[in-house]
């Protein structure tokens, strides 16, 4: 037996166009790519011509913008060139004047120094002076105290005479004292009262208002000291007349101690105090130098404390209640 002869593919028309067609598709898709990539290359080359444009706008644009402001800033500076020449004249002028300013402050800043070198120096002397002056015036008012002092031991036998009428005593005073003092005070009745001294003080003041006060000394201080006391005892002022053109005036006589004008101006600033104090029934007295004393009958003293504290003057020194 014989076999069959096999058909050869190729040899098979069939065959043949079957492999045409294949090779042409496949040619056909190779120039379909050929195409997409020089289609992609042209993009790419649209975007770098696109971006190269750019950029050299930009440089313009900045060449352009450089040169403008180089045209306005020449335009400026010429315009305004006279300006800034003053305005650089007067700053000049201005850090010249405050170059010189700095110079006198700090001339002035030296001079201050200076100054309050001097200042603590002399705050420290017036410090100094200041304790000094108050010790001077500590010795100052103790030798016053002392010189007042001696000047009532002085006058410790000295009596003044206040209300008698001018002219009154004549032509001998002492006399005169001696004859009527027993008369004022009858307690002095017998007794030899011997006067060293006597007359009227000087004043400025005028004689028609009120009779100048009449001193005298005593040759005794026991005898001033009798005049006094029995002044006091008495029941009431003793009382002085004399006659004048056929009238008859009566003088009221009152004796007082005689001090010195530092210790007369001390116990006068209890005068409002005692008149005070005597109307409410109490019995002041000043004790030396200038000590005001109130007595007072009742044992109970609560009733002496009611006295108001604005009864005591400031320039009187203390109270004391007995």
């Amino acid at each position: 037996l014989s076999k069959p002869k096999t058909k050869n593919p190729k040899n098979n028309q069939e065959y043949r166009c079957k492999m045409s067609s294949g090779r042409g598709a496949k040619n056909k898709s190779s120039a379909d790519e050929t195409m997409g990539k020089k289609k992609v290359s042209g993009q790419e080359l649209e975007d770098i011509s696109n971006a190269a444009i750019l950029l050299a706008l930009r440089e313009q644009e900045e060449r352009l913008t450089g040169k403008v402001k180089l045209a306005v800033r020449e335009a400026v500076e010429e315009m305004l060139a006279g300006e800034i020449q003053a305005l650089k004249a007067m700053i000049e002028a201005s850090n010249s004047a405050v170059s010189k300013l700095s110079g006198d402050i700090a001339q002035q800043a030296e001079v201050g120094r200076k100054l309050q070198g001097r200042l603590d120096a002399t705050s420290a002397n017036i410090r100094a002076v200041k304790h000094d002056v108050g010790d001077l015036q500590k010795e100052l008012l103790n030798l016053r105290q002392k010189v007042a002092e001696m000047e009532d031991r002085s006058r410790r036998s000295n009596l003044r005479l206040v209300g008698l009428s001018e002219s009154a005593e004549g032509e001998n005073a002492i006399q005169f004292l001696q004859d009527n003092l027993p008369v004022w005070i009858p307690s002095l009745a017998g007794e030899k009262i011997e006067i060293q001294l006597a007359h009227r003080i000087f004043t400025t003041q005028d004689r028609t208002s009120r009779p100048r006060t009449l001193i005298f000394r005593l040759l005794r201080y026991q005898d001033r000291e009798k005049i006094l006391n029995g002044a006091r005892a008495l029941s009431s002022v003793p009382t002085y007349q004399t006659s004048s053109d056929g009238r008859t005036s009566t003088s009221r006589l009152l004796f007082f101690p005689d001090y010195s004008n530092d210790t007369a101006q001390r116990r006068k600033a209890f005068d409002p105090v005692r008149k005070q104090l005597a109307n409410r029934g109490l019995r002041p007295f000043l004790r030396y130098p200038a000590t005001l004393k109130v007595k007072h009958n009742d044992s109970d003293r609560r009733r002496v404390s009611l006295l108001k504290p604005q009864l005591v003057n400031k320039k009187a020194p203390f109270v004391i209640f007995l």
